[in-house]
């Protein structure tokens, strides 16, 4: 269980990392991508294009490397949440957007894109379960 675990955590990481560095190369583009979702204006959109990555990066490095995993795993969920409900809410309202999620900016395919976040949240939310139920034990 311990190696499952590692390469569960190894590869959830990885995405965000990949995913905030996608972000970071070029963070007009993704300012515009949150502008489009039409759920914050300036000043706001910009910050949350720096702010995002970011705290992917950061998330991502920290669960990969095992280092405060609850807070890690836990940020990475909750920030996979929040933009699973935007994506719902746009798909909802009709909005034809680019979501910039991995430094792309072709039109979302909404189903195809809530289903590959179900699918990291039920990796976040086990990960999540795992380390917080088990935070004394060893999860490397």
């Amino acid at each position: 269980m311990k190696f499952f675990l590692l390469i569960l955590r190894l590869a959830f990481g990885a995405v965000f990392i990949w995913s905030g560095i996608a972000k970071l190369k070029d963070p007009i583009g993704f300012a515009d991508a949150v502008r489009n979702f039409e759920l914050v204006s300036d000043p706001v959109a910009p910050a949350l294009a720096l702010l995002i990555p970011a705290l992917e990066v950061t998330a991502g490095i920290l669960t990969m490397a095992g280092f405060l995993l609850q807070g890690s795993v836990a940020a990475l969920l909750l920030s996979l949440l929040v933009f699973t409900a935007a994506l719902g809410t746009a798909w909802l309202r009709g909005l034809d957007i680019s979501c910039g999620c991995f430094g792309g900016s072709g039109a979302v395919n909404y189903p195809l894109m809530i289903t590959r976040n179900v699918g990291l949240i039920m990796v976040g939310g086990f990960l999540t379960r795992r380390f917080f139920r088990n935070s004394k034990a060893s999860v490397s």
